[in-house]
């Protein structure tokens, strides 16, 4: 059963061939498991070949699609597509149709006080991608239509962060982003397994008590406990499956090929899924990107103190930021060393419950708040105002910038991070030195608690290439931030070296993320629109400048 238009609000239902080329994603570190594992139920020995098997059946499927959409009759040529529908029924499996029940739905966040007009429904998906007659689960799909009478036949992908944001989550804090892509694209929406309501893998570690005061070793006892508490196999949880994911909810939503959006750890699903299905890609757009032969973590200390640095500088070469606070830096690193050996206990009201709360204001705090405060130039603005008053003795506002940052991070799905972490970033990781990383605000902590929690979480499922150097000629947007604490530019640089239709944006002195910077929302709809990429208008990229610093609680100077 079909719409008249890809995604329909009823019941999209057909066969789905399994017949699939053997792949090489296995379990990291399992013995006995070193073998290239099949994706899908079916292995068939044929002198086609599985790849051109697959080619071939993929192909089969396509035509007979828009046969069906067009309802156009057979022709000599769609004689010779039912003949190869036949021979793919013949030597491959059939599983059940796919299905994804859309219906009208209400997406919110920020509890309640923002949300998205959608349409809303689940598909069913193994637990082990290599066990489909085993354990499902569900996957949450939102789509979002563009309200054009004939929109563009391929919509846009959306995927978040973290990782462990869910995507419906992100969608609907930054929809303004994405205002001109949706009057003429639909958005696609797909909770990531482990995020939002696709078999969250949430944890029940006493966040805000983690946040507040938490040091390395309650943090590592955290993630022990975290993989305790979970109600899935967090092995089934990865990149490598989860592009596969996607490629079950294109199938569904009968779209033959779609662009996407990542942000941040979303970058390396989108390249993944390029690699993966390539046929299936129309453009990408990277926003703070993630090379695939990148390890996150080493690097994430020293690039939050480039950024902290740069933020210092700045202000030593801003008039009013170095006349009301001439030695910011100083300041800092005084306050660091003092609460490292004497932290403080205050009461303070919780800015959205406005409750009262005993708190212990300490390193770890003033580290986590810097840490997140330094990633957009909007909240690093507020650095020089927060870390003076601190110096000060006043310790109000980074406990309340505490409290807002932890409210914000309430919905990511801590044991989703770690098993992708633990699989995909920790056991690449090679050559640290602890003693640099001890050189910055940051310390090792990072690592040491990546270490820690990594040494009791199990390796998940990997796809052998997925940290080979994507090569690509789909044209690709790279958006990066020149202050970018943790995907920095040359990050994107290094991505881009395989993809040879790529265009890049740096935006002066910005932050990670460029979504909502600029006109970032206008270059991204045209560089979905425009049939040569060369031709995309980049004028406006040279005129960002960076957020203006607050001197004070009133905010920047006049």
């Amino acid at each position: 059963m079909a719409t008249a238009r890809p995604g329909g609000r009823v019941v999209v239902a057909r066969s789905t061939l399994v017949v699939s080329p053997v792949s090489d994603m296995a379990v990291a570190g399992t013995t006995g498991r070193d073998k290239p594992v099949p994706y899908g139920s079916v292995q068939c020995s044929l002198a086609l070949g599985f790849d051109r098997l697959w080619r071939e059946c993929e192909s089969v499927l396509d035509r007979a699609r828009r046969a069906r959409r067009d309802g156009t009759s057979p022709s000599p040529t769609g004689s010779r597509v039912l003949a190869r529908w036949g021979v793919c029924l013949l030597f491959g499996t059939v599983i059940h149709g796919a299905e994804i029940d859309l219906e009208p739905c209400d997406l919110s966040a920020s509890d309640g006080r923002s949300e998205v007009d959608a349409e809303c429904g689940t598909l069913e998906v193994p637990l082990d991608p290599n066990d489909p007659d085993g354990e499902t689960i569900e996957l949450f799909v939102a789509l979002v239509r563009a309200p054009a009478e004939q929109p563009s036949p391929d919509p846009l992908v959306v995927i978040a962060g973290g990782p462990g944001e869910a995507a419906t989550r992100f969608y609907v804090t930054v929809e303004g982003a994405f205002s001109r892509i949706v009057r003429n694209r639909d958005i696609v929406l797909v909770d990531q397994r482990g995020t939002g309501r696709s078999a969250p893998l949430q944890c029940d570690t006493g966040e805000d008590e983690l946040f507040l005061t938490a040091g390395v070793d309650v943090a590592i006892d955290a993630g022990i406990e975290c993989l305790e508490d979970l109600d899935h196999d967090p092995r089934y949880f990865t990149t490598s499956v989860a592009v596969r994911d996607l490629e079950r909810v294109r199938r569904a939503l009968d779209y033959a090929e779609w662009n996407l959006y990542g942000i941040s750890y979303g970058t390396r699903v989108a390249q993944h899924y390029l690699r993966k299905f390539p046929d299936r890609t129309r453009r990408v757009i990277l926003d703070g990107v993630v090379p695939p032969d990148v390890a996150l973590g080493p690097e994430v200390a020293l690039a939050s103190q480039a950024a902290l640095d740069a933020l210092f500088d700045r202000c030593q070469t801003d008039a009013g930021c170095a006349s009301a606070f001439p030695d910011l830096r100083q300041q800092f690193d005084a306050v660091l060393d003092r609460l490292r050996d004497t932290p403080v206990e205050i009461v303070v009201d919780h800015p959205r419950t406005g409750e009262s709360a005993d708190i212990v204001v300490d390193q770890w705090m003033l580290v986590g708040v810097v840490r997140l405060l330094v990633y957009h130039p909007q909240t690093a603005s507020l650095l020089p105002v927060l870390i003076d008053a601190t110096h000060r003795g006043d310790y109000r506002p980074l406990a309340t910038q505490a409290f807002v940052i932890n409210d914000g991070l309430e919905d990511i799905a801590v044991g989703l991070n770690n098993a992708v972490v633990c699989t995909e970033d920790f056991p690449f990781v090679r050559d640290m030195d602890l003693d640099v990383q001890a050189a910055t605000y940051m310390g090792s902590a990072f690592m040491e608690i990546m270490a820690g929690v990594c040494e009791h979480w199990p390796s998940g499922f990997l796809d052998g290439d997925l940290r080979n150097p994507l090569v690509s000629d789909r044209p690709a947007l790279i958006l990066s931030g020149e202050l970018d604490p943790i995907t920095p530019p040359r990050y994107g640089r290094r991505a881009a070296a395989g993809l040879s239709n790529a265009v890049e944006v740096v935006g002066r002195g910005q932050g990670h993320g460029m979504l909502m910077v600029g006109c970032t929302q206008r270059v991204m709809a045209e560089f979905l629109d425009i049939d040569e990429i060369g031709a995309l208008d980049l004028d406006c990229v040279g005129r960002m400048r960076p957020f203006p610093l607050f001197i004070s609680r009133m905010g920047p100077a006049p």
